[in-house]
């Protein structure tokens, strides 16, 4: 009587082996898509309460979040630094004015974080990210791109301002980005819309090198509601700004865009001078890392819109200035 045959033979096996390998190569497609639709998601619901946010501050303050802001007496004047605020490279710019997310804190649950920090001395930094001369363009940080820490002391004391530093919440990073290399910093994927062109600089200065800033925040601004003339549903207030993007003398993904700290490469600021995901260097273009090219921009009135790296330049650049006049077609 013949025995009866067990296991599998070496054909069936790698026939079993293909399909399944077919069923993987099926599968994940499907779920990449899954992830960055929720990543997607979850960039709208954290523009959404940025929008709750700016709106709050606008009701406790009578007017929006400042785009960076620096105490009365550290800017001495349009691009001129006290002593103690200045960048060490130059008076020109700040070296640790604080970014518009530390404004929001209190209308975020983020007010432990709040009053941890110290508005009267300057943001801490553990990295400074900056092109070296072996970049283009030339930068002033050193062979390893690092300029940090970015003021460890102030007024002869440590920093009073270096443990919230690493107390980010949440809401300000997007699941989309891929890493970044001074994984150090905790850094923020979001940025205030600050003019419709490539006007320097709004770290440093109340009015651009090309005129009045056209969008919704800069150094200490105050606008208001009764400034927003184009409209609130069709002035963009913040967009994505991908840390792991280039940003101004600083390279791609290097961790440009710190989210509490700025300096003169305008961190947590875009305008609309280039195209959103535009990586030229010594960019300040909004843009993410979401599938299918675009970014996730938040409305002055609170709604969230998904921009395609393909939307109109002129309705892209009419949505960044406040009371430009323009009319804006319905591709956005």
């Amino acid at each position: 009587m013949p025995l009866k045959r067990q296991g599998f033979t070496l054909i069936e096996l790698l026939v079993v082996i293909a399909i399944i390998a077919v069923l993987i190569g099926l599968l994940v497609p499907a779920v990449q898509k899954v992830r960055e639709a929720a990543n997607r998601m979850s960039c709208t619901n954290n523009l959404k309460q940025f929008g709750l946010a700016w709106n709050s501050y606008h009701d406790s303050k009578n007017f929006f979040p400042e785009g960076a802001y620096a105490p009365p007496g550290a800017m001495v004047a349009n691009s001129s630094w006290s002593a103690a605020w200045r960048d060490p490279n130059n008076g020109c710019c700040p070296w640790g004015a604080h970014s518009w997310a530390v404004m929001i804190l209190p209308y975020i649950e983020g007010d432990s974080v709040f009053k941890q920090i110290n508005l009267a001395a300057p943001a801490y930094s553990l990295n400074v990210p900056e092109n070296n001369g072996s970049d283009n363009p030339a930068g002033w940080g050193p062979a390893s791109r690092d300029r940090g820490p970015g003021q460890p002391t102030f007024n002869g004391q440590p920093n009073p301002n270096i443990a919230a530093a690493a107390a980010m919440p949440k809401v300000f990073s997007c699941a989309s980005n891929p890493g970044v290399q001074f994984a150090g910093t905790k850094n923020k994927d979001y940025a205030v819309a600050y003019d419709v062109a490539d006007n320097c600089c709004p770290e440093r200065t109340n009015s651009g090198s090309t005129g009045a800033f056209t969008g919704m925040g800069w150094i200490n601004s105050q606008i208001k509601m009764a400034d927003v003339i184009d409209g609130t549903s069709n002035t963009v207030v913040v967009i994505e700004k991908s840390s792991a993007m280039p940003q101004s003398w600083c390279g791609s993904k290097l961790g440009c865009n710190p989210w509490n700290w700025v300096h003169h490469q305008s961190q947590g600021f875009v305008n609309a001078g280039r195209p959103v995901n535009d990586t030229l260097p010594n960019t300040r273009a909004a843009g993410s890392f979401h599938a299918g090219g675009g970014a996730c921009a938040l409305a002055v009135d609170g709604h969230v819109v998904f921009i395609s790296n393909s939307i109109s330049l002129t309705t892209y650049r009419a949505l960044f200035t406040r009371a430009g006049g323009e009319a804006i077609s319905g591709d956005w």
